[in-house]
């Protein structure tokens, strides 16, 4: 074999087999008949085998030729897959999002929004896992998940916040709960009320509720306790008392027909999207947290805050 064949020559040759002549093969590609014919002339020596003869003024491609311009189409659909699959993966149509959360969001809000969010993409595999915030920050900066959505403030460590939010705890009592008359939940309503603490005691969360009791002198009939939210609204539905819960959980059991209401003073509830800090958002992770924002923010009145932010709430 000679010199290494091109892409022109491999063109030239192209085009020649799906019109026929060279005549109408340099007319294709805008160029004279001399430049096609040495294009051709270039490959046959690269190759070391004829692609064409003539017969009666005409062109006839050789037995070689004809087997040649079966690779040779392989090698240009190929090449038009890879340009589909990036114009896919530009359009964001195509890829993979391993998308981890706390349970509180996997079981929540994330599944709709993930529902949404494949709607016109069923060339991105996407998947859906739980995990206790220590361990879904572990597996997000070994990249088992490509990106996580965590409660904050949290330890971050290996991993960085890609965007925060802010909203607002709130109490959810029973149906019919006198609760309901009410347009906010203060502080004070929880004094002698059967009530559900919710959270590990060493959480921020848990201790700065811890002192706002105190701080009001209010003393809440605290029954059993809850590790989180979801076990939470299952005993407050088994009528053993009211909750703090995020707006979240708060708008699913509003949903059942439970009370929900805002409480006073404000709370903090704070989450954001998490990232290997080894690497910058991809296009279709940006791409799922606009479509989070866009469908969740406005409803839930989460605000966006700086990433910083969030560690100091």
């Amino acid at each position: 074999m000679g010199r290494p064949m091109n892409s022109k020559q491999l063109t030239a040759f192209r085009a020649i087999m799906q019109q026929g002549s060279m005549t109408d093969a340099a007319r294709q590609l805008g160029v004279s008949q001399p430049a096609i014919s040495r294009l051709v002339r270039d490959l046959e020596q690269s190759l070391g085998f004829r692609l064409f003869e003539r017969r009666n003024s005409r062109l006839y491609a050789t037995p070689g030729g004809r087997a040649f311009y079966r690779e040779v189409e392989r090698h240009y659909c190929g090449l038009e897959r890879l340009g589909r699959s990036a114009d896919r993966i530009r359009m964001m149509k195509s890829g993979q999002l391993r998308l981890g959360a706390a349970p509180l969001f996997a079981t929540t809000v994330l599944p709709q929004v993930l529902a949404r969010f494949s709607l016109g993409r069923d060339e991105v595999a996407l998947s859906l896992g739980a995990e206790p915030t220590p361990e879904l920050l572990q597996r997000v900066a070994a990249q088992t998940y490509d990106l996580g959505l965590a409660e904050l403030p949290a330890e971050t460590g290996a991993v960085r916040i890609a965007a925060a939010w802010r909203s607002e705890l709130c109490c959810i009592a029973p149906a019919g709960h006198r609760f309901a008359g009410l347009d906010r939940v203060r502080v004070e309503d929880l004094d002698r009320e059967p009530y559900i603490p919710v959270g590990s005691a060493d959480s921020p969360g848990y201790q700065r509720l811890e002192r706002l009791l105190r701080d009001h002198l209010v003393r809440p009939d605290e029954r059993a306790g809850a590790d989180q939210c979801g076990v939470a609204m299952a005993l407050v539905r088994a009528g053993m008392g009211v909750a703090l819960v995020d707006p979240f959980s708060a708008r699913q059991w509003s949903a059942e027909g439970g009370v929900a209401r805002p409480f006073a003073p404000a709370l903090p509830f704070c989450l954001g999207f998490v990232l290997p800090d080894i690497r910058e958002t991809g296009a279709l992770e940006q791409a799922f947290i606009d479509s989070f924002e866009a469908q969740v923010c406005t409803e839930l009145a989460l605000q966006p805050i700086e990433p910083e932010d969030a560690s100091r709430v």
